[in-house]
């Protein structure tokens, strides 16, 4: 140990007593500067980096399969993983925009075997994206994203297909495997 320790020590002796060649940069060819103040009006100006604090960002989870029925209906969750500053109503199944913006939603679920999965992410009453999986002998993840203007009072939510044809979403009682996200990433009045 203390042969390796002495060898170190020469090492470092060596390299730091070995002369260094001049610094040679890309700046070079600039006139030097004459102080602070100079160098200061020189430099581009840096753009400005604020934090966005006051951020919404939500994300549930449902233990539970669905099976359609004769009318659409909500995706109601049972899972809270995040709900800040809660703005998800749990019992509709539905987020209220309280804060003008734009926003990010996704949604994850786990089709049925021989089942086809039919599911709408809805702004209000009208349809902004779809999750769809035809009847397969095997079961997959499927997965959805959209990005939303949202206004004071709009709602987004997770519509279920009515019963035209066998329609469900599959999870169990261990396992969540259907999730609903969403984050406001620009705020309107930035």
């Amino acid at each position: 140990m203390f042969g390796s320790l002495l060898l170190a020590c020469l090492f470092l002796h060596l390299v730091v007593s070995v002369p260094q060649p001049a610094c040679r940069r890309c700046c070079d060819h600039l006139p030097a500067l004459d102080d602070a103040a100079t160098l200061r009006e020189s430099m581009p100006a840096m753009p400005e980096v604020r934090t966005y604090i006051n951020m919404t960002i939500l994300k549930v989870g449902r233990r539970k399969s669905l099976h359609s029925i004769d009318n659409y209906q909500a995706l109601i969750f049972d899972t809270i993983f995040v709900n800040s500053p809660e703005h998800f109503d749990m019992f509709a199944g539905k987020y209220r925009c309280q804060i003008p913006g734009i926003y990010v939603f996704n949604v994850n679920i786990h089709t049925w075997n021989f089942k086809e999965t039919y599911l709408h992410i809805m702004q209000n009453d009208s349809e902004k994206a779809i999750v769809y999986a035809q009847p397969s002998d095997r079961s997959i993840m499927q997965s959805q994203s959209v990005m939303l203007p949202l206004q004071e009072g709009d709602e987004v939510w997770v519509r279920l297909y009515k019963r035209e044809r066998e329609n469900a979403i599959y999870s169990d009682d261990v396992d969540i495997y259907i999730t609903f996200n969403g984050y406001l990433i620009k705020a309107e009045t930035e």
